[in-house]
């Protein structure tokens, strides 16, 4: 199985990582930004190149794990219709390929990725998706060796996962960045914070999040939350975000 990865962010940078793990032969990596390509290159001790023209045409097949609004420039940009080739974003049809190559697919997977923070590829879920039988065996193959854990997935139910992401992980670390600077106004780190996210994070292993779910909007404690609010009129964007999920979490639990 030779392959040709063409991207060389955060995904990227932890789906290569795993192919070499996993002794697939990976061929080239590809960016745009030729310092990006040459930092992953010599990471895999693979070639690299930042040029389409220059991209190697021999591999099985090409996954493409670029920005959603690069995508279709740069597959039409790749004139290799035989292969197969698959990309890894939540939110983009499969069809993107079409009329650029024979066979394509997904390759989505579930998780948030940062390049200094390692992780374990094994147990990320993966979402697949194929345009033909042929595409389907060899995508299967491909997910076995990467992960654990892989689904068949419509393009309009994966645009379901990775929206229920968004609301999982980047909303909620947007949260984080809001306790960090309320708690920084203490003189504490944000360590101080670490026991509460993982319990939290931990609980809905055993409890739904509507089990779960505790704090003084969902016991409708006015005088807590007034207290709140009045701490937070000098930062009208945590007022905002928190009058709104306030007034959300008691609209749910209300008697």
């Amino acid at each position: 199985m030779k392959i040709v990865l063409l991207g060389a962010g955060n995904v990227a940078t932890h789906l290569g990582l795993r192919l070499i793990q996993t002794g697939v032969e990976l061929l080239q990596v590809y960016s745009r930004t030729a310092s990006s390509a040459t930092e992953l290159g010599k990471l895999l001790g693979v070639p690299h190149c930042s040029d389409l023209k220059q991209l190697d045409k021999t591999a099985d097949i090409y996954i493409y794990s670029i920005k959603d609004s690069a995508l279709s420039e740069v597959i039409s940009g790749v004139n290799i219709p035989d292969a197969i080739h698959l990309h890894t974003a939540g939110s983009i049809p499969m069809d993107i390929f079409g009329g650029f190559a024979h066979h394509y697919g997904v390759l989505y997977p579930l998780q948030t990725f940062s390049k200094a923070k390692p992780l374990d590829f094994s147990q990320i879920p993966l979402f697949l998706e194929a345009s033909d039988d042929h595409t389907t065996g060899i995508l299967t193959q491909l997910a076995t060796r990467l992960s654990s854990v892989h689904y068949y997935l419509s393009s309009e139910k994966r645009k379901k996962i990775h929206l229920s992401a968004v609301f999982a992980c980047n909303f909620t670390n947007y949260m984080y960045r809001i306790a960090d600077d309320i708690v920084s106004e203490t003189g504490l780190p944000f360590d101080v914070l670490q026991p509460l996210i993982t319990e939290t994070a931990d609980k809905i292993r055993y409890l739904t999040p509507t089990e779960a779910q505790t704090g003084p909007a969902v016991r409708n404690d006015e005088p807590t939350m007034l207290t709140h609010i009045n701490l937070l009129k000098e930062n009208e964007n945590a007022l905002k975000t928190y009058i709104t999920l306030s007034e959300q979490i008691k609209e749910l639990y209300k008697k």
